[in-house]
């Protein structure tokens, strides 16, 4: 009896509220069991679903439209990725399936017109191009002139001359003129369509004449052709046409394109009557020492930097020079160079202090 009135006892202390004393009391270690005996609390699902409610009301509206945006940009993504592996789409269906949660992609859009052209269905390409156009939110401008570009080289590669210009029209009205132009230009250059790159040299040099991004790339092009003589033909010509504020922009990295893409004795040459020009202007001197540093002529770099070292320029454009002609002769000379700068930035320093 007394026993069974010790067990009732023991069984109602579990279940009766614990005193302050006990509840800031550490578990203690059960030497028998070897685990802590530890305070129940509530299970982990009960846990998720209280953090649940709490994040519900905490989320502000803009919080609850940015989640929502990740989650898309996660299904889209993951979509997306569906196209690079092994489950790609296989199928007119699979694309017009994945289309449905991707619509403004014009990576999926593209995709689904060159598995149609694997397929021979010219037509149907050319058809998605133009849902394309209406299904793409008006607000991605970038997307759809992915589509425009894909569908342009689409009708240069299977339509005809006149089918390829009507499109290129087309574009022009829809998209940002400047960048089809020079977009076109370089498919045109790169399937080695001559009449439709003169074609469209012509058009965009008269529509943006004041553009040096249009002159520059004619210029290239004339260059990638071997045609010097109708590099510097152009390079006359846009000095015509541009603002005088833009032709020391133009003569130096039409410069910088013979070195690139032409004959670098020929950008030797701009760089010099430029220089003659404008003998203090550093940044002219800045570019041409960097290119003569790529071609590793180090005769030529080290004259360059003795010319350029010579100037009556302001100190703190004589600190620049003299930095890298020894960053220069650091990485490329020898002791001998670098003690020669050294001596040459301490004549001009004792020359400053005197005067």
């Amino acid at each position: 009896m007394a026993a069974a009135k010790k067990a009732k006892v023991s069984h109602d202390a579990t279940l009766a509220p614990l005193s302050k004393q006990q509840k800031v009391l550490k578990p203690q270690l059960d030497t028998e069991t070897g685990w802590e005996e530890l305070e129940t609390g509530p299970s982990p699902d009960e846990l998720v679903a209280g953090e649940e409610e709490t994040a519900k009301v905490k989320l502000s509206k803009h919080q609850k439209l940015q989640r929502r945006k990740a989650e898309e940009t996660a299904i889209r993504e993951a979509e997306l990725r569906r196209l690079q592996g092994d489950a790609a789409p296989t199928s007119a269906a699979e694309y017009e399936a994945l289309l449905l949660s991707s619509a403004d992609s014009s990576f999926v859009w593209i995709k689904y017109m060159a598995f149609l052209i694997s397929l021979g269905d010219i037509e149907q390409a050319r058809a998605v191009a133009q849902r394309a156009f209406s299904a793409i939110n008006y607000r991605e401008d970038a997307e759809k002139f992915n589509v425009w570009v894909a569908l342009l080289n689409l009708e240069n590669t299977y339509g005809d001359e006149t089918t390829t210009l009507s499109t290129l029209g087309r574009a022009l009205q829809h998209t940002d003129a400047r960048r089809m132009y020079l977009a076109a230009t370089d498919i045109f250059q790169r399937s080695e369509r001559t009449s439709l790159l003169e074609q469209c040299c012509k058009a965009m040099s008269r529509k943006f004449s004041a553009s040096t991004e249009i002159w520059l790339r004619i210029v290239r092009l004339r260059l990638d052709q071997g045609d010097e003589e109708a590099a510097s033909a152009t390079l006359a010509r846009s000095l015509q046409s541009l603002p005088k504020s833009e032709h020391v922009h133009m003569i130096s990295h039409t410069a910088l394109l013979e070195f690139k893409h032409g004959d670098a004795e020929r950008g030797r040459s701009i760089f010099e009557g430029i220089l003659r020009n404008y003998p203090k202007r550093l940044d002219l001197w800045s570019v041409y020492i960097d290119q003569e540093i790529k071609t590793g002529d180090e005769a030529r770099i080290r004259a360059l930097f003795e010319r350029a070292t010579h100037l009556h320029l302001p100190a703190k454009k004589m600190k620049f020079l003299f930095k890298r002609w020894l960053d220069f002769e650091k990485a490329q000379g020898n002791a001998e160079g670098v003690e020669h700068v050294k001596k040459s930035a301490m004549a001009f320093v004792e020359s400053v202090g005197q005067s």
